[in-house]
């Protein structure tokens, strides 16, 4: 009854890869198989990646653990605010925690965010179909690592991720933040270009 009531919740009923994810989970711990919940069996049970999936070098599931934490989070301060049973995925792990609702939890993928590593997402409405743009930025020393994925959010399908590692200094956040918005406008272009090339035959043919 739980589960169901916040798949329903709009928070998750638009988002197949964030219901499938906390379903998958849940299923797993209530199965007896919480030892089998690990970053690769998630992208590739939940986000269809392929066998070859190297988490290492794809942060993709951590990008959605992320998002699933903060819409958990959201839904327990809203629609969920007087539910019995608050279910969380702490930060650090991918399995469900089950408590008593207190209605006073702490968001702790944003309190922890602030301190080292900040989520972001922006999204493309236009031409061929919708696009979010969802990664993480961790900073440590002097090196900054960020991890990006652009998802077509009417199918589903990850159209483009990279990681990239600067080292930062005074002199060069300016063209670090330039050098991040030409490789996403250059990923963005590469699709439209794709979808054009594609979708202009049968344009014409529609046309006549």
């Amino acid at each position: 009854m739980q589960l169901k009531k916040i798949t329903a919740d709009p928070l998750f009923s638009v988002s197949e890869i964030l219901k499938r994810f906390l379903l998958f989970v849940i299923e797993e711990t209530l199965q007896g198989r919480s030892n089998q919940i690990k970053e690769y069996t998630i992208g590739v049970n939940v986000l269809n990646k392929p066998t070859s999936f190297n988490p290492r070098q794809d942060a993709i599931v951590r990008i959605h653990a992320g998002r699933l934490r903060r819409a958990l989070h959201q839904y327990y301060k809203d629609a969920g605010l007087n539910d019995l049973i608050y279910i969380s995925i702490p930060k650090g792990s991918y399995l469900p925690v089950f408590s008593a609702n207190s209605g006073t939890h702490v968001d702790e993928e944003v309190s922890i965010a602030q301190k080292d590593e900040m989520h972001f997402n922006a999204g493309f409405p236009e031409v061929a179909g919708p696009f979010m743009v969802t990664g993480n930025m961790q900073y440590a020393d002097d090196r900054l690592r960020i991890s990006v994925q652009m998802v077509n959010t009417e199918t589903h399908e990850e159209m483009w991720n990279q990681v990239v590692e600067y080292k930062i200094s005074k002199s060069n956040a300016f063209d670090i933040q330039d050098d991040i918005a030409k490789k996403l406008a250059s990923a963005v272009g590469e699709y439209y270009r794709f979808i054009k090339q594609h979708l202009a035959p049968a344009s014409v043919m529609a046309v006549a």
